[in-house]
């Protein structure tokens, strides 16, 4: 099963794409673009043109709980994408995967899309580590 990560930015947003066994997951070129009518347009695009079947929205949980502005614009873009079928979509917490990707680098717009694929890893993980408790 395909999977694509999604780490939703303001202006830049990151993709990753999970091998077709779900075990490991690679950068995309990162979607530079503000209106969110644009980027679902494109994440759509790039889904179908690697025959994805779960897409996978970065969720930035505030450490303390609750919820914030960017919270709620990942949850709506979420929502958005379940809206139009074709995919399941879960949502994954992203918590830290901007600072891996930024540790030890300059900031480049490539960095979107490896924050993308630290937490499209993280998920890819738990799913391997239920199937193994299993």
């Amino acid at each position: 099963m395909r999977r694509l990560g999604i780490d939703l930015g303001a202006t830049r947003t990151g993709l990753a794409l999970s091998d077709p066994m779900g075990i490991t997951c690679s950068p995309l070129p990162v979607i530079v673009e503000r209106d969110q009518v644009k980027i679902l347009a494109r994440v759509v695009e790039v889904a179908r043109e690697n025959e994805v079947d779960e897409i996978v929205v970065g969720l930035p949980r505030p450490l303390r709980g609750g919820s914030n502005p960017q919270l709620e614009c990942a949850e709506r873009f979420a929502e958005s994408l379940r809206a139009l079928g074709g995919f399941r979509v879960s949502g994954w917490d992203e918590r830290f995967t901007t600072k891996l990707a930024e540790r030890g680098r300059s900031r480049t717009t490539a960095q979107d899309s490896v924050a993308a694929c630290y937490m499209l890893q993280g998920y890819l993980d738990s799913i391997a580590t239920i199937r193994s408790d299993i």
